[in-house]
């Protein structure tokens, strides 16, 4: 009996560390490779049906959309270099020579109205976009058609075909009224993460609806979105959660933040190994018009000490004892370090 017991457990254990190797894979991917394989997933017919309501009018694979994130349809509009990537006829040509348009209609409905009219995938209702968008049924209509054949179109093309931007621009940050809102400048994020409905698939199978052969790469299919889930979710964490550490930096009201890639794992409960794979190679789109890189917007605490330190001596010109700079540092910015250390950071920067 106890033998029998061991080698259950053992088969367990290498279980495990088959589904940890594979979830490295995927989180160890190149970003051109991740996509890639998003797509794959999505263009299977099997994972297609999985994603459509059963007879019961239950999913057992349901897709859900990042909160307050959304697709930043003008960016994409604007980029001659997508109509080549996606080659002509078969619709690419006819879409794209009506983009001004299109593009026109999307900025009378506006943001808000464009997000939930016409980029959502519930049920679509021209005359009711219409009248909320204060577009004609037959704008709105046109609109939808455009819009599901433009993302269509771009979900389709392969990574590598694309412009270097949509690879390593994360997203477009945009101000309004003092505050920051994220869009996705690639429908891979903006599209969401899936999430698995055991019971609606355990159903599925029940019914007939799928055969043997079917039911078993249907699992196959489902543990491979929730891998491709578990990347997509822990870069949004990552994402969101820096973006509103650094909010008065993005909005030009103060300097970074002393911020790090270990201090966000522990915030969003990740490895910082892991934070630093999501975050390698990425951008984003500052407010202000300019590419950052993401690593940028991190910044170690004794850059921000040193920065103080040189504020408080006037760039120099004060003549301050290192107890007196230290006193400064305590009463104008909360920052409490010993003189000492405000020696050691004078004697190598100089100040």
């Amino acid at each position: 009996m106890e033998k029998r017991k061991k080698q259950g457990l053992e088969l367990s254990q290498e279980q495990v560390l088959r589904q940890d190797l594979r979830l490295f894979s995927v989180l160890a991917s190149p970003e051109e490779e991740f996509l890639r394989q998003a797509a794959e997933l999505e263009a299977d017919p099997l994972f297609v049906r999985l994603c459509t309501p059963g007879a019961d009018g239950s999913t057992p694979v349901v897709r859900k959309r990042f909160a307050g994130a959304s697709y930043a349809f003008t960016m994409a509009c604007g980029d001659e270099a997508i109509a080549s990537a996606a080659g002509s006829g078969g619709g690419a040509g006819e879409w794209l020579a009506g983009r001004p348009e299109m593009l026109k209609l999307a900025q009378r409905a506006g943001l808000d109205n464009f997000e939930k009219y016409f980029l959502q995938e519930a049920a679509f209702s021209p005359a009711a976009a219409g009248r909320a968008c204060g577009l004609t049924t037959a704008e709105a209509a046109a609109l939808k058609n455009f819009t599901d054949a433009f993302t269509l179109a771009h979900e389709r093309i392969p990574p590598a075909a694309l412009p270097e931007v949509y690879l390593r621009c994360a997203a477009r940050l945009s101000a309004e009224e003092g505050k920051l809102s994220l869009a996705y400048t690639h429908p891979a994020y903006f599209r969401g993460a899936y999430s698995v409905n055991n019971e609606a698939l355990l159903n599925m199978r029940k019914t007939g609806a799928l055969t043997r052969e079917e039911a078993a790469r249907a699992r196959t299919l489902t543990a491979r979105a929730q891998r491709i889930a578990w990347r997509k979710s822990g870069f949004h964490r990552a994402l969101t959660s820096l973006v509103e550490e650094q909010t008065d930096f993005l909005l030009e009201r103060a300097p970074l933040k002393p911020f790090t890639q270990r201090e966000l794992a522990a915030r969003i409960g990740l490895n910082p190994g892991t934070v630093s794979r999501l975050m390698a190679g990425k951008t984003v789109i500052a407010p202000w018009g300019s590419e950052i890189k993401l690593k940028d917007l991190f910044r170690q605490k004794k850059e921000y000490i040193i920065d103080k330190i040189t504020e408080v001596l006037g760039g120099g010109a004060a003549k301050m004892t290192d107890r007196e700079v230290a006193e400064s540092l305590k009463a104008v910015y909360g920052i409490r370090i010993s003189r000492r250390s405000v020696n050691l950071y004078r004697t190598k920067t100089g100040l």
